[in-house]
């Protein structure tokens, strides 16, 4: 027995598998590959969750074991591809927008299009299975109701479910009218059964009264209700008797005289328009005679005319009031039944037919709104920030984009909220951005710090994502570090005294003036106030051109050269923009799209082979137009789509704009041509310049219609006052009535600032002073605003404007 317990046990433990023969993450991966190429899907779920649990973050080229590598770890991208086929749509389009938000497939040109194709068959996939639930739904219900005699609300729900059949195939849609027409036909039957029945209970009671008023020895009157039965059933045998009983009476009780004097009465009410009352006079008179016939006949047939006029009022004022009571309930498909009715008995009734409109309108969106439910806006961050950090503040980067359109952005530290961006819809068509960039930076607390960001789509849905981070101290900032360093810091303040002096000393003897005006402002550190419209034509670029207009000297040149400079290093979007820098200054006609292409050839340095394709030819501009332009950018942007993954966006940044005032108009034509062209989604351009020509002679829409106006204003008085002080900051100073006198002065315009604050600064410096007196600036005021002047002047523009 010992022994052949010792023999199990090691059985055991030889079948058993060692610890260290567990799988890792790409061997599941390599099995759940396996899995789906023999179309065992569910079980290649089961693989790619393994690894997912393992590895959590796709990647490109990983290592393996040793020196072994895969291509591509994509394993939500493949999980998609297998929930696809699986008909789990929804799940699928989950897993495609997460492994794009992971960002590694993009890197592969035909994965990543292979992503987006798969997408897009998922959410049709999805559309149609949704529209084809929605549709049978409604067509059971309408099937339960039309069993339970409700057959208004059955046609109501086939209403509904035709605007979700405009998705589906053309049989579906043609048996869902043919339902409609059926149940309609069922309503108007029971309809005309119920007006035959009222009718016949009319007919009774006009009778019954007649023969009353007839025994009372009342004849005119019976003779009247007589005729209102004729009027509805002229060969009602009971009336026809009882009319000729009436007339006879009348002969008998009335003698000539009356008969004649009764009939002259009632034409002369019939001439006023009082047909009752006409009526009422023509029944006394002698109905033997053919013309008292005839003009009670003709009285009858008006007042028949006038109920039935006033039953349809009544009735489509009953079917109007329903409709705007279910309209008022959100009750929009049977509000739609009410006005189809409605405009059946009136069909030129303006009220009735702009009411269906809205209510065909709000049917046709509850349905798109089962069909495709509004989905939580999604935030993708370039970087996850780390857990521990020791900066006082921390940037998050990302995009939010939502289905419906985002209308505002909120930033909370700790569950308070430190900043919101309210979103404006487009001013052409009032829609929403689909799509935005996160940019803030957050202040952090000593500690634990809950950073939240929250995006909010046009219908009030929200996603939040939060982030925790700790910010630990630096060394400086704990407490045992300031008892040790009071003494010194005596010491330091006295050493930076010294410093600041030696500094102002030196500053005095070099002449420190790093005032620029005139120059287009290239330094970072001198680039003041333009920075919140830069992100705000970050934010719109990728979709629109622009035309930025300013005065003369109010920076727009400067904010070129700026926006080019971040668009070279923006990574925060699906596009990479490839800015190219021109000035047209002095550029003549023919030499228009040779200078912009030179441009392009020297900052973008296309490889050998496009340059030979190109008709570009440095030494040959006469010869160089439009159409020759327009095929090099093409060849161009070809070639760029091969050095990025990212959407190409050729980015013209055309300066000095105003030229193409004096240009012809074809060459302004064939410029908007370019724009209209295939390739224009690769192609996006910021012009400036002070203002454009608005009125052409060519029929066609000139070219700035493409673009979006921005203008380029004066400084506020914040920005202003930052443009002033910061750039001698520590080494010298201003007194705060010298500060107020430029910004008056300058009416906040920053060439003029700058002027203003190189003449005082030399002043102070020609008297050996660190101190920038009001005096200083009252006393270059003349000189400066001359200056002002002068430049504007100095532009042919101008010149031309002052003589």
């Amino acid at each position: 027995m010992p022994f052949r317990a010792l023999v199990f046990g090691l059985c055991l433990a030889f079948a058993a598998p060692p610890v260290w023969a567990a799988k890792e993450w790409y061997a599941h991966y390599e099995d759940a590959q396996k899995l789906l190429a023999r179309g065992r899907c569910k079980e290649a779920i089961q693989s790619l969750r393994e690894a997912q649990a393992l590895k959590p973050r796709s990647a490109l080229y990983v290592q393996t074991y040793g020196v072994q590598f895969v291509d591509e770890y994509l394993p939500y991208y493949w999980e998609g591809v297998c929930r696809l086929r699986l008909g789990e749509y929804g799940a699928a389009i989950e897993l495609f927008n997460r492994e794009e938000g992971q960002g590694a497939i993009k890197k592969r040109d035909r994965l990543y299009q292979d992503l987006r194709l798969q997408r897009e068959n998922a959410e049709r996939q999805r559309t149609v299975r949704s529209a084809q639930e929605q549709v049978q739904r409604l067509r059971r219900e309408s099937d339960e109701l039309q069993k339970t005699g409700l057959l208004d609300d059955a046609l109501a729900r086939l209403k509904e479910a035709q605007k979700g059949a405009e998705l589906l195939d053309r049989d579906t849609q043609q048996q869902i009218l043919q339902r409609q027409k059926s149940i309609q036909e069922e309503i108007n039957t029971k309809r005309e059964q119920v007006e035959r029945a009222a009718r016949a209970q009319r007919i009774e009671g006009l009778l019954a009264e007649g023969r009353r008023l007839q025994q009372e020895g009342n004849p005119s009157a019976a003779l009247v209700r007589f005729h209102d039965v004729l009027a509805q059933d002229k060969g009602n045998a009971a009336a026809l008797q009882g009319k000729l009983e009436a007339e006879e009476r009348i002969l008998a009780l009335s003698t000539q005289q009356e008969m004649d004097a009764a009939f002259r009465r009632g034409e002369e009410l019939f001439t006023a328009g009082q047909f009752e009352a006409a009526r009422d006079q023509l029944v006394k008179a002698n109905p033997t005679k053919a013309e008292v016939k005839a003009l009670i006949e003709k009285t009858q047939k008006i007042l028949d005319g006038i109920e039935q006029q006033k039953q349809l009022r009544a009735r489509l004022e009953a079917l109007m009031a329903e409709a705007e009571r279910l309209l008022a309930a959100r009750k929009y498909p049977e509000a739609l039944v009410k006005l189809t009715s409605a405009l059946e008995l009136d069909p030129g009734n303006p009220k009735a037919r702009e009411r269906l409109g809205l209510a065909e309108r709000m049917t046709g969106d509850e349905i798109f709104e089962r069909i495709f439910p509004n989905q939580a806006p999604l935030l993708t961050f370039i970087e996850t920030p780390s857990r521990q950090v020791e900066g006082v503040r921390l940037a998050l980067l990302g995009v939010a984009t939502d289905d419906r359109g985002l209308t505002r952005l909120q930033y909370r530290r700790s569950g308070k909220l430190v900043a919101e961006q309210v979103l404006e819809p487009d001013r052409d068509t009032g829609a929403f951005p689909r799509t935005f960039r996160i940019e803030y930076v957050f202040p952090l607390d000593a500690g634990e710090n809950q950073l939240a960001v929250t995006a909010v789509d046009t219908r009030g849905l929200e996603r939040v994502e939060t982030f925790l981070v700790h910010r630990r101290l630096r060394f400086y900032e704990r407490r045992a570090f300031w008892p040790s360093m009071t003494g010194g810091s005596l010491g330091l303040v006295g050493l930076g005294l010294v410093a600041q002096r030696a500094r102002r000393r030196r500053a005095l003897r070099n002449r420190f003036n790093p005032y620029i005006a005139g120059a287009p402002v290239l330094d970072e550190e001198m680039f003041f106030g333009r920075q919140k419209l830069l992100a705000r034509i970050m934010n719109v670029l990728h979709h629109n051109s622009l035309m930025i207009t300013g005065e003369r000297r109010i920076g727009k040149t400067t904010f070129l050269y700026h926006l080019k400079r971040a668009l070279e290093a923006d990574q925060a979007t699906d596009y990479q923009f490839f800015p190219v820098f021109t000035d047209l200054q002095g550029v003549p006609e023919e030499s228009f799209f040779h200078t912009i292409m030179s441009d392009l050839v020297e900052a973008l340095h296309p490889a050998p082979e496009t340059l030979a394709g190109l008709r570009f030819q440095a030494e040959q501009e006469g010869d160089y137009d439009g159409r020759d332009f327009s095929h090099d950018v093409q060849r161009i942007i070809e070639e760029l789509k091969t050095r990025t993954p990212r959407q190409v966006k050729l980015t013209l940044l055309i300066d000095e704009v105003d030229v193409l005032n004096e240009y012809s108009g074809r060459i302004n034509q064939r410029l908007r041509a370019i724009f209209m062209k295939t390739f224009s989604e690769h192609l996006v351009a910021v012009m400036s310049g002070v203002g454009i020509k608005r009125v052409w002679t060519s029929e066609g829409s000139p070219w700035y219609n493409f673009f979006d106006e921005v203008e380029l204003s004066a400084f506020t008085r914040e920005e202003a006052e930052e443009l002033i002080r910061e750039p001698v900051e520590g080494v010298f100073r201003y007194q705060p009535e010298a500060v107020e006198r430029i910004l008056a002065m300058s009416q906040l315009k920053p060439y003029v600032i700058q002027k203003f604050c190189i003449h005082a600064v030399n002043r102070m410096l020609e008297e050996g002073r660190t101190l920038v007196r009001a005096t200083d600036v009252e006393a270059v005021k003349d000189a400066v605003l001359f200056e002002g002047r002068s430049a504007l002047l100095a532009t042919p523009e101008a010149q031309r404007a002052s003589a």
